[in-house]
């Protein structure tokens, strides 16, 4: 009776293995596919890119905030002057003084493109970015007026807090959309995808799209060859503060560090 109920077990133990064993097999084929579609997502982004409006970049001067070291919380409290006199301080407590994106950081909040979490005093640097927002950070960035542009995709919603963004990238083709009829939304973007955005934004100055040295040139979509070449090489991205892969989701420390780059290049 008793190696019945092992023998029981055994196969219990071996059926439950093998449900596992699959699950991680399904999942895994699941995200090689959802990597393969952001590619062919990528690829069609270049042909819609083709009629896209270069817009060199007008900076207007950002006066930059203090940094603190925030000794009771960790982390930074960034000070920043208001227009009445007034200052206001921003507490990240996972932003270091030492952190390769801090400056950053400090331009973007000085800036008022990007803030902090509305739950706790944090940047959340190592968060990935969506389509959505990305557009909005964009139209900030260049202080852009939506005018009379306008959009009718599925998954926008005119009442939406990034309708007029979304509206003007695609109207004025720095950010393509997923498909005829939608946007986009909740998608995250890509490294190699955010810098195409950039380098439309700045006019795609002329490059010769050979990636020389860039260690991850292999892994570069057809599409975001020219930006991603005039990136590398006008030290818009380095390999001195972080890894710059071409398919994985760009942080939003990232898009700071390009964003803060970008302007100075600009100015």
């Amino acid at each position: 009776m008793k190696k019945q109920i092992v023998r029981v077990l055994l196969l219990v133990l071996l059926v439950c293995a093998v449900v596992l064993i699959h699950k991680r097999v399904r999942y895994e084929e699941q995200e090689a596919e959802r990597i393969a579609q952001t590619v062919q997502q990528g690829s069609e982004e270049e042909s819609k890119g083709a009629e896209s409006v270069s817009i060199p970049i007008q900076m207007e001067e950002v006066t930059l905030g203090r940094i603190v070291e925030n000794e009771e919380q960790g982390g930074v409290d960034i000070i920043t002057a208001n227009a009445d006199g007034t200052e206001t301080v921003h507490t990240f407590t996972d932003v270091k003084t030492d952190s390769w994106y801090v400056n950053a950081v400090n331009y973007v909040v000085s800036a008022g493109l990007m803030n902090g979490s509305n739950e706790k005093p944090a940047f959340m640097p190592d968060y990935a970015i969506r389509r959505e927002f990305y557009a909005l950070l964009l139209y900030r960035f260049t202080g852009s007026d939506v005018g009379d542009l306008e959009s009718s995709f599925l998954d926008v919603d005119p009442s939406s807090w990034y309708y007029d963004a979304v509206t003007w990238v695609t109207n004025r083709g720095i950010l393509s959309p997923a498909d005829a009829e939608h946007f986009g939304v909740g998608k995250y973007m890509t490294c190699e995808q955010a810098i195409v955005g950039l380098y439309r934004l700045a006019g795609e100055p002329e490059t010769d799209g050979s990636l020389a040295d860039y260690p991850y040139a292999a892994k570069v979509s057809e599409f975001a060859r020219n930006a991603m070449d005039w990136a590398w090489k006008g030290g818009l991205i380095t390999e001195k503060e972080c890894v710059w892969y071409p398919p994985q989701a760009i942080s939003r420390a990232q898009i700071a560090l390009l964003l803060m780059r970008l302007s100075e290049q600009a100015g």
